[in-house]
Order: structure tokens, then C-alpha cells, then sequence
């Protein structure tokens, strides 16, 4: 159930937490838990509250990395092309490395569904999906109008049927559960992007903009203060800057 249209945006500060390093990336899980990554490759977890949850740390840090419903968390790096899961502790369960018979050059990698894995190949700039039982590439496709180059893609994952691609100078790529290129969002040098419910969500100056996945309805939320990545669950606001987290209660 969608509750975001009834809430009244950023009412009360919980807790401000001041990080020693630069916050590189950030996100939420399911159940609302908090996910920072420092410059220095250390993950920190946050309860909904500010109370630090756990650490990890990995050197190199995962390429990508997202907590999903916080009870198999998913690491990609692509420095030595492997992948992990982790529990909510940060024990690694499982590791596998990438079969190289899938991709020629995999840039990005993300879970679809429970059982398969996108992945981005820089060698065509083409989206591949791979069944995670039998390791066959079942959709196989390449990105249209990709003349600026593998590096410029930052960050995939799948929600709701639809894979999303983050694009330096175009925004968010759209794409169907078959890769097929659907819509694009644009806005250059966007940093971050994130869910609740059927809506897509990013920062915009002063605004938080929303984007229905069913109906294609589009709407905006003043932002209560800036930050660097501005990430949404149905009790908290996370306003988070270069080196600090600001939390705030959602009041219905």
C-alpha cells in the first residue's frame, strides 16, 4: 500500500550523525533500515532510529551493492568479477564468480527476482540476463543510442518487473522485464535514485520527484533540506550529506 501522498513531509529531526569519511553512496532496504557507504569502502547500517546496526568492509568496496528486504543482501565487484550475498550480520553466505561465458566485459551486475541476475557488458553496451539455476543467457540485447561508452553507466538494479540504469549524462534508462528500452527520465549528473511503493523517486534542486511505474504519473515534494542522496521509507527521511545523516520522522 501506497502511503506517500498522506504523509506530511520532514516534521520532526530524530537524530543527526556526523561519518569521519566521505559518504559515497546510500540506501534503504525493505523493512527501512539504512545503508551508507564511505569513500573508504566501509558499509555502515543504520536502524530507522540513527542506532548504528553494523559494518563491513572490503577492499576493494562492492561495485554495487544493494540490501534488498535485509535478509540476503547483494554484493557485485568488478574488479576481480565476483558476487555475494550476505546476511543481515554481513556474513558472507555465498560467492561465485562470474561466469565469463555470459559477458565479455560485465560492468554492473544486479539480482532479478530471486533466482537471476542482470548484467551490464561493456564489450557491446548490450543488458543480458542470466538464469541463476542453469547459467544460460536468456535475454540478450543492446542498448540503443550508447555512443558515449560503457562509463558511463553508474548503478542498475530491477524493481517491480522494470530494470533501471543510471546514466551520467542522461538520468534513468528505463527497460521491460525483457530488456527492451522503455523511457528515459531525463537529468544530467543525477547522483541517485530510489522506490516506495510503485513510484520511482530522485532529487531535483529543491524537490523530490516522483514517478508512478503503472500509471506514468508524475508529481513533486518540497524537500525539507538538500542532500547528496535523499532516500524515502513510509516512517523516515534521510537527508544525507558528504559526511553527515540527518533523520527525520514521517508524520502521517
Amino acid at each position: 500500500m501506497l502511503l506517500l501522498p498522506m504523509l506530511v513531509f520532514g516534521q520532526r529531526e530524530i537524530k543527526s550523525v556526523a561519518v569521519t569519511d566521505e559518504i559515497v553512496f546510500a540506501t534503504v532496504d525493505r523493512p527501512g533500515d539504512l545503508y551508507i557507504m564511505t569513500k573508504a569502502g566501509v558499509i555502515q547500517k543504520f536502524d530507522k532510529d540513527g542506532k548504528l546496526l553494523g559494518l563491513y568492509k572490503n577492499d576493494p568496496a562492492p561495485t554495487l551493492f544493494d540490501p534488498r528486504d535485509g535478509a540476503r543482501l547483494f554484493a557485485y565487484f568488478h574488479n576481480d568479477q565476483h558476487y555475494s550475498f550476505l546476511n543481515p550480520a554481513f556474513d558472507v553466505t555465498r560467492t561465485h564468480k562470474v561466469d565469463p561465458s555470459t559477458a565479455i566485459d560485465p560492468l554492473l551486475m544486479c539480482v532479478s527476482g530471486d533466482l537471476n541476475f542482470w548484467i551490464l557488458d561493456g564489450a557491446d553496451i548490450s543488458l543480458k540476463r542470466v538464469n541463476g539455476t542453469t547459467g544460460v543467457v536468456d535475454v540478450d540485447i543492446k542498448i540503443e543510442d550508447s555512443a558515449s561508452g560503457p562509463a558511463a553507466f553508474t548503478y542498475m538494479r530491477e524493481y517491480q518487473g522494470f530494470l533501471f540504469l543510471l546514466h551520467k549524462e542522461k538520468g534513468i534508462l528505463i527497460f521491460n522485464s525483457l530488456g527492451k528500452w522503455l523511457k528515459t527520465i531525463e537529468l544530467p549528473a543525477l547522483s541517485n535514485f530510489n522506490f516506495l511503493g510503485e513510484e520511482l523517486y530522485y532529487p531535483e534542486k529543491d524537490q523530490i520527484k516522483f514517478f508512478n511505474l503503472f500509471t506514468a504519473e508524475r508529481r513533486s515534494v518540497p524537500m525539507k533540506q538538500p542532500g547528496r542522496f535523499v532516500l524515502l521509507t513510509d516512517e523516515r527521511q534521510f537527508f544525507i550529506q558528504p559526511t553527515s545523516i540527518e533523520f527525520f520522522e514521517t508524520n502521517p
